[in-house]
C-alpha cells in the first residue's frame, strides 16, 4: 500500500506536460532559417519552398502551414518581417466567426489570428490517422473539402465515391520508394512524393479515413502544372487547383468521359453597375420537368453529376458560388439528394424549404425538385462519350487551365 501511495504521489509531483508552443515561439525560433535569401522578410515564394520541404516537420510545419493557408485565403498580410509577427502576436484576439469553419481568424484590427491557424494546422499534423487509407471502403460521410478553393474537384470525387466506394483506392499505388502513383483517365499517371507535414496541414481532410484526398489534390495539381506549364508555375502543386476550376475538368480527368452542361438559369446584366442577376430560363413548372428528365437517367446510369450555385441569395445552409455532387433522386417526394463537399451539418430554424433551408448531415441533404431549380444555376452531367482521343496532356481531357 505504501509503495502504491508513493507512486501516486510521484505522479502528482511530476512535471506537467509541456504546454504547446504559441505560433510566435515557433516563428522566432525558425525565422532566420526560413529567410532563405537573408533579406529580413519571409516571402510567399520562400513559404512555398518550405511547404514542400520534407525536413520541415511538426510544429515548424504547422506554423508554415498556418502562414500558407492565410496567404492562400487572401487575408491582408503586410511584409512578413520578424517585427511584424511579433507585433501581430501582441494584439488581442477578437472572434466574430460563428460559421464553425476551421481557418485562421480575422481579428477586429484587421489581421489573422495566427495562433488559431497554427492550432488547426498542428492538430492536422498530429492526427495519428495519417495512413493513406484507414478503412476497406471510403465513406462519403468522412471526407470534406479543406481550405483549397477546389469544390469543383472535391464534389466530383465525392460523386465518384458515392458511385463506386473502392474506385479511389484503385487509383492510388504506393511505390517501393514511398512515392505515390495516381492513375487518372486515359492511362495518364502522375507520380508524386509523399505528403509533407505542411502539405497535410493545408489540404482537404478525410477525417479518420487517411490522407488519400490530399494525395489526389497534389496529384491533380501536378497534372495541371504538367499540362499547362506556362500558366501553372506554383511552387506548391495544390495551388494549381486552389483558386477555382470546373466540374467538367474533374469529370474528364476521373472518367475519361466528356460531360454536358445543362443551364437552369441565365444571367442578365443589371443596368448601370455591371452586376448580374440570374433568372430561370423557362417557366418553373417546365424547367422542373426538364431538369428531372436530365437528372433521373444520369443517376440511374450511375453517371457523375454536379450542380453549381451562382452568386445570389440562397436558402440558409447553402453556399453560393459553390459546387455540389448530385448523389441520388427519390421518386417519392420528387427529391434530389445532394452532397456539399464542405461536409457541413445544418438544422433549419423552421419548416424545411427555401426560406429556412434543409436538414443537412455530413453535407448530405434533400431538396424537392421544384426548389432545386430555384437554388441551382447549372448541372454538369457525365456522358458516355469518350474525351480521351486526344489525350489528357493535350488539355482536351482535363478541360480548362
Amino acid at each position: 500500500m505504501q509503495t502504491l501511495l508513493c507512486a501516486v504521489l510521484a505522479l502528482a509531483l511530476a512535471d506537467p506536460k509541456p504546454a504547446a508552443p504559441d505560433f510566435i515561439d515557433v516563428v522566432q525560433s525558425n525565422f532566420n532559417r526560413w529567410d532563405l535569401n537573408k533579406n529580413g522578410v519571409i516571402s510567399p515564394e520562400e513559404i512555398d519552398r518550405l511547404v514542400v520541404e520534407p525536413s520541415v516537420k511538426g510544429d515548424e510545419a504547422a506554423a508554415i502551414g498556418a502562414i500558407k493557408t492565410t496567404l492562400r485565403l487572401g487575408y491582408p498580410v503586410p511584409r512578413m518581417t520578424l517585427d511584424y509577427f511579433q507585433s501581430a502576436a501582441a494584439k488581442p484576439k477578437a472572434s466574430n466567426d460563428s460559421s464553425g469553419e476551421q481557418r485562421p481568424e480575422v481579428r477586429m484590427w484587421g489581421g489573422p489570428d495566427w495562433n488559431k491557424g497554427f492550432a488547426v494546422a498542428r492538430k492536422r499534423i498530429n492526427d495519428p490517422n495519417r495512413d493513406l487509407f484507414r478503412t476497406a471502403t471510403v465513406d462519403l460521410k468522412q471526407f470534406k473539402q479543406g481550405m483549397l478553393g477546389d469544390c469543383y474537384f472535391v464534389a466530383m470525387i465525392g460523386a465518384l465515391v458515392n458511385k463506386q466506394h473502392d474506385a479511389v483506392r484503385k487509383m492510388i499505388t504506393v511505390q517501393r520508394n514511398g512515392d505515390l502513383k495516381v492513375a487518372f483517365a486515359d492511362n495518364e499517371t502522375i507520380v508524386i512524393s509523399p505528403l509533407t507535414d505542411a502539405e497535410i496541414a493545408t489540404s482537404s481532410t478525410t477525417g479518420e479515413e487517411g490522407t488519400w484526398v490530399a494525395v489526389f489534390e497534389k496529384a491533380f495539381g501536378t497534372l495541371r502544372q504538367a499540362q499547362f506549364p506556362e500558366d501553372h508555375k506554383e511552387g506548391v502543386a495544390s495551388d494549381a487547383i486552389a483558386f477555382g476550376g470546373t466540374m467538367l475538368t474533374t469529370i474528364r480527368v476521373l472518367t475519361g468521359h466528356d460531360s454536358e452542361e445543362f443551364a437552369i438559369k441565365s444571367s442578365v446584366q443589371k443596368s448601370g453597375n455591371g452586376d448580374y442577376k440570374f433568372q430561370l430560363r423557362a417557366q418553373p413548372q417546365e424547367l422542373t420537368r426538364m431538369t428531372r428528365d436530365k437528372l433521373k437517367p444520369a443517376i440511374q446510369k450511375k453517371k457523375l453529376v454536379g450542380a453549381g450555385t451562382y452568386p445570389e441569395a440562397l436558402p440558409p445552409g447553402i453556399a453560393n458560388r459553390h459546387a455540389y455532387a448530385i448523389i441520388g433522386y427519390e421518386q417519392q417526394g420528387d427529391q434530389v439528394v445532394i452532397w456539399n463537399p464542405h461536409g457541413n451539418t445544418f438544422k433549419p430554424k423552421g419548416p424545411p424549404g427555401l426560406e429556412n433551408g434543409y436538414p443537412t448531415e455530413f453535407g448530405i441533404f434533400k431538396v424537392p425538385m421544384k426548389d432545386f431549380v430555384q437554388i441551382f444555376g447549372a448541372l454538369e452531367i457525365e456522358l458516355d462519350v469518350s474525351a480521351t482521343t486526344t489525350g489528357v496532356r493535350s488539355g482536351k481531357t482535363s478541360g480548362g487551365k
